[in-house]
């Protein structure tokens, strides 16, 4: 029967359909699956906060700032604070930084006693003020008025960066990652690689105590030159650092690296496969031309690479007549999506002379959330560890 002919095509035109879409639908809730990674709570979830700087050659306004964002971090739940490279003090030149360098860290740990309270002073007390005031602030406020650049002056001398940062751990109750303190190298520390001027880079983990849990010292030295733009070389003050570094914290086991160190990838898979890094710490002093070109580039790619969280601290501004950073402090998940981004130069334009001291305002913070399971489960997933064991080749 005619008709007949016509509903069995019909039919079987609509099954066809039905196929199709049953088998896109199953592609497309396994792409969902596995590119929407489920957390759990088996583990709890850490809220964090990163601030971004403009540090000069001020080490009393640098730690004001410091205390300021330390109060935001506290008012917002935040277990630990995140600080960027250069944190006290960014000199007018590189003898400027040697001569106000902090003393060796080791010497420095060697000092401090497990029950070590440091002594109040009128610097002090103006540090655990603000550390107060910021914790009893609006929620909203997360950075000062771009146009407050106001200088704190104080007459006591401030000895030791470091000592000042336990001191506004302790009164703030959080971990801090003091992402990059000049300290001085010496000769039993740095080996041949140093001389009576050479200083350290160095990376030192603060629990909410005021005790030094870890340090690094930075094995990458930034010596680049491009015409018209960057001429640093950090080898002519600073002796690199030889070993790498892991270590606990509240929010999971913490790889200890610096700035120009996330070019070097190769770095990163030991700091995993031998280290048991979760959660990757890259503070900077990012110039604005390397990181309009690169910045969230490398930072992403090391996260995706790793499977760890990223957490990126940084220096945005103009720090002297001679030198700007490019800001964005940030943090990516092990999946590579960007969870915060405090901004700054977006572009070359923005990059011009002028007056303006920062693109955004400063100090500030951003915060967001580290969730381990979320690790697990990336690497569950796509277990790239496994396969690079099992790989074999040859060239």
């Amino acid at each position: 029967h005619p008709h007949h002919d016509v509903v069995m095509h019909a039919m079987g035109y609509l099954s066809t359909i039905y196929f199709y879409s049953v088998l896109l639908s199953s592609l497309y809730m396994d792409k969902a699956t596995t590119m929407s990674i489920p957390t759990s709570t088996t583990r709890a979830i850490s809220r964090i906060a990163i601030a971004q700087l403009r540090s000069t050659r001020n080490k009393h306004t640098n730690l004001i700032n410091i205390a300021k964002t330390a109060g935001w971090a506290k008012r917002d739940g935040a277990k630990m604070l995140f600080l960027p490279e250069c944190l006290g003090f960014i000199g007018d030149s590189a003898e400027h930084t040697v001569l106000n360098a902090d003393p060796s860290i080791e010497v420095q740990m060697k000092n401090i006693n497990d029950d070590d309270v440091l002594p109040m002073n009128s610097f002090r007390e103006a540090l655990a003020a603000t550390i107060e005031s910021c914790s009893q602030s609006d929620d909203e406020q997360q950075s000062d008025d771009n146009n407050v650049h106001d200088e704190y002056n104080c007459e006591i001398p401030i000895e030791s960066i470091v000592a000042e940062l336990r001191f506004i751990a302790q009164q703030s109750k959080l971990w801090i990652s003091g992402g990059g303190v000049h300290t001085a190298a010496t000769s039993t520390t740095a080996g041949d690689a140093t001389s009576p001027s050479k200083i350290y880079n160095t990376h030192v983990i603060i629990d909410e105590k005021g005790q030094i849990t870890s340090f690094y010292h930075k094995i990458h030295l930034f010596d680049v030159s491009i015409p018209g733009k960057v001429n640093l070389k950090e080898s002519n003050t600073t002796a690199p650092g030889q070993t790498l570094v892991v270590c606990d914290s509240p929010i999971g086991k913490l790889a200890l690296t610096i700035c120009y160190d996330m070019r070097f990838p190769e770095m990163y898979v030991e700091l995993v496969q031998r280290g048991g890094a979760e959660v990757i710490l890259m503070p900077s002093a990012f110039t604005v031309p390397t990181g309009i070109a690169h910045w969230h580039a490398l930072l992403r790619a090391r996260a995706i690479e790793s499977q760890c969280y990223v957490i990126a601290a940084a220096q945005v501004g103009r720090h002297n007549e001679k030198r700007k950073s490019y800001g964005h402090s940030l943090a990516y998940d092990p999946w590579g999506e960007l969870l915060a981004d405090a901004g700054g130069y977006e572009n070359d334009s923005q990059d011009g002379g002028g007056d303006e001291l920062s693109p955004v305002n400063v100090p500030s913070i951003v915060t967001c959330e580290i969730d381990l399971d979320l690790v697990q489960s990336v690497r569950e997933r796509m277990p790239i560890e496994q396969h690079r064991e099992s790989s074999n080749f040859t060239f």
